[in-house]
């Protein structure tokens, strides 16, 4: 997503990063991806394997900080680029956990790269290990249909997969799943109900509380404008060439991608996806 940035300032997306954010609780960033990482005395908790190769790397990351299994593995979603590659885990006793909606979705792998889930919930669901707690929370649609939202209590860790990418105004090819009206809901629901003070991104390479509110700010800015426009009697290609958010035009891929958000987020608006 960041490739082309992050490359001129000499940083290598292939090379693996733990980096520790709390006792135990670690980052894994490979290629663009970040993953929760749970080290225990009773075995290790993971998010997203995102590949065979990631996911190979990861395991060996882990190995340098314990002798400990994985035991547990998080699916986020449903999307392929996060759930393919976890039969490392798999083999060596892991059980998967997601969301019941990602179910029939994660079947859909034709190349059966997935390893299907052993257990799945429907509003909330706790993975404990160790002492540690990793709460999964099901707040309807945002980017798909079957998104958990990864929150630990306790040590107040908050993971917001393909739904919070702060500072970035994303592609628009990867609009396609995007409901932008539930993740605003999705945004609300977790500054209302749950308490953190560490962020973590899917695929940025950092992010904080602060970020977190200011990737909120960004998505009801957009809504506002384009519900206001709306109202008025715009149509969306005139909204395409009206809508301005200028508190944000130092975020990545501003210029050239707000329109297909302004596009969007009229979508959402029109059809509740």
């Amino acid at each position: 997503m960041v490739a082309s940035v992050n490359a001129a300032q000499g940083f290598d997306p292939s090379k693996p990063a733990m980096t520790e954010l709390k006792d135990g609780v670690y980052q894994y960033s490979q290629f663009f991806y970040n993953s929760l990482v749970v080290i225990t005395d009773e075995g290790v908790i993971v998010t997203d394997p995102s590949g065979e190769a990631r996911s190979k790397m990861m395991r060996k990351e882990i190995s340098k900080l314990t002798d400990q299994p994985v035991k547990k593995v998080i699916y986020s979603h449903d999307h392929f680029d996060h759930s393919r590659g976890g039969q490392i885990f798999k083999d060596e006793g892991a059980e998967f956990i997601t969301q019941e909606k990602c179910t029939e979705l994660l079947s859909r792998d034709l190349e059966a790269r997935v390893v299907q889930p052993d257990i799945t919930y429907k509003d909330h669901y706790s993975v404990k290990l160790g002492g540690k707690q990793v709460d999964l929370h099901y707040y309807g649609p945002n980017d798909g249909d079957c998104m958990s939202i990864i929150h630990m209590p306790t040590d107040q860790v908050l993971m917001g997969v393909d739904w919070h990418l702060p500072g970035y105004v994303n592609e628009p090819y990867r609009l396609t799943a995007h409901n932008y009206v539930a993740i605003i809901n999705t945004f609300e629901r977790v500054l209302n109900e749950l308490e953190f003070d560490t962020v973590l991104s899917g695929h940025m390479p950092a992010s904080s509380p602060e970020a977190f509110r200011e990737d909120y700010r960004f998505n009801k800015a957009l809504f506002d404008a384009v519900w206001k426009g709306m109202q008025e009697g715009k149509t969306t290609e005139e909204l395409k060439e009206a809508v301005r958010l200028p508190e944000f035009s130092h975020w990545r891929g501003y210029k050239e991608n707000l329109p297909a958000h302004v596009e969007r987020m009229s979508y959402s608006i029109w059809h509740g996806n």
